[in-house]
Order: structure tokens, then sequence, then C-alpha cells
């Protein structure tokens, strides 16, 4: 856009606006002074940030191979949960109006950041958040502990060498049997027991069994060998209303050195029209 002089020569706009400085400074003040007053009319929020990280359970953790990695995919999954749980307004505390959670990029720990009208709020609901993650996480870890797997398979073990003596037992009974000749009764007896034997040892083998591969697969397994840990208590994230008015202070000093720019020109382009 460009203006005139009064011989007809074009203006810049540069050279409206220094022409007309008076106009023009009152654009920004008042630009200025309209973008803090909007500031100041906005409701307050504070924000305050927690972090959780992913830790190891116990030394197992440090046998299994890319733990780092699958920490770090541990730490997005527990973020997708936070996330998941206060959209469902399970674990949103009252006062905040929004809680968010995302992993920090290369590393297994989770930020949680909590909005509120006012910083203790804030503070209060962010550190509940993340009590509640490590909370939640240490009761589901529960099912996924290898330890839990050990003592139910240790558990096991002694019904298992019982069921194998009785069924030892069983055999050299009915092996007497049939080699003394014994009734037909008395060997059918025997042959019973044989195979009741059989089948409690089979059973009970099965369970042990199952115990076994549960804890060999959650002996290598990243959930079941890590648990959380709050590693920065809650605290406020600076000064929410300073930023604010610088942000908004900016974009009003913006808009009026627009507003003077445009009036500058569009002064030089009247006067030039009434030459």
């Amino acid at each position: 856009m460009s203006a005139s002089s009064d011989h007809g020569a074009p203006v810049a706009p540069l050279s409206s606006m220094l022409r007309h400085p008076v106009v023009f400074a009152l654009c920004l003040a008042l630009g200025l002074l309209l973008g803090i007053g909007a500031a100041l009319a906005l409701p307050a929020s504070h924000t305050a940030e927690s972090r959780v990280a992913v830790v190891p359970a116990n030394t197992n953790a440090y046998n299994i191979a890319g733990y780092p990695v699958g920490a770090r995919e541990l730490a997005s999954d527990f973020a997708r949960w936070v996330q998941n749980e206060t959209t469902a307004d399970r674990w949103t505390p009252e006062g905040v109006s929004s809680v968010s959670a995302s992993p920090i990029p290369d590393s297994a720990v989770i930020r949680i950041e909590v909005q509120a009208g006012d910083a203790d709020t804030a503070v209060k609901g962010a550190q509940e958040v993340a009590e509640t993650l490590v909370a939640t996480a240490a009761e589901a870890q529960k099912e996924h502990d290898p330890a839990t797997a050990y003592r139910v398979f240790k558990k096991i073990a002694p019904k298992v060498a019982a069921a194998r003596a009785d069924l030892s037992a069983a055999e050299t009974q009915y092996a007497r049997a049939v080699g003394s000749e014994a009734t037909a009764a008395k060997i059918k007896s025997t042959r019973n027991a044989l195979v009741a034997s059989q089948t409690k040892l089979a059973e009970i083998q099965l369970q042990q069994d199952a115990a076994g591969e549960l804890y060999r697969r959650l002996y290598v397994n990243v959930a079941g060998n890590s648990s959380l840990k709050v590693i920065s208590p809650a605290a406020t994230q600076g000064d929410p209303g300073r930023s604010t008015m610088i942000r908004y202070g900016l974009l009003g000093l913006g808009a009026g050195g627009l507003i003077g720019l445009l009036a500058a020109v569009l002064m030089d382009r009247r006067r030039a029209n009434h030459g």
C-alpha cells in the first residue's frame, strides 16, 4: 500500500509513519493497553507439574535385553493411561480444569501437568494424579510380578513330590498284585489306585508347569520388573499472569502498530486527494 505526496509522487508506508509519529505512537500505546487489559480480564490459570519415572523393581530388570527401550515404551503406555482416566473423569482432582500427561522424549519419565484457578489447587492436583498413578500401577504390577509366580511354583512343589511318591507306591502295589497272582478284584483295586495316582500327579504337574512357564515369561517382562516412582514432586510452572500479560501485550502492540500504520497512510492519501 502506498500514499501520494502533494506533488503526486507515491509515498511508502514507512514514510507515512514517520510523517505522523504521534498518531502511530498513540495507536501503539492504545494497542498495548488493550492487550494488557484483556490479559487482566482473563481468569487466572496456574499450571503445576510433577514427574514420575519407570524404574527397575528388582535386579531381574538388568538381565532383560533392551530394558531401557522397553521402559520408555512402558512410560508412554502409562502416560496414555493417565490421559484415558482423566478424560473419563475418574482421576481428575476436584477444582482442576485440565490434566495432561506425556512421556519426556528419549526417557522413561512421565510429565504430568495440571491446570487450576489457583496455584495451591494445581500443585495438590498434580501430586494427587502422580500418586494415584504410582499406587494403581503398583497394584496392577502384582499380576506381572515374577516373584508371585515363583511363590506359586514353590507352593505346588511339595504337592508334586507327594503325588509322585503316591504314584510310586501305587505302581509297587499293582506290580505285587499282578506278580502274586492275586484275585481279580485285588488287581482291579490296585489298578484303579494306580490310575487315580497318575491322574492326580498329571493335574498337579500341569499346575506347576503353568506356574513355571508364567515365571519364566514374567522374569524377562519389562512391566513385571518395573515400578513407578515420583522423581519430581508437584510444583508450579512459572508466573502465568506475567506470561499472559506479556503475550497479550505483544499482540496488542502489534495490532496497534498495524492500525497506526494504516491510519498514517490513510491520512497521507486523504491529504493528497484534497491537494
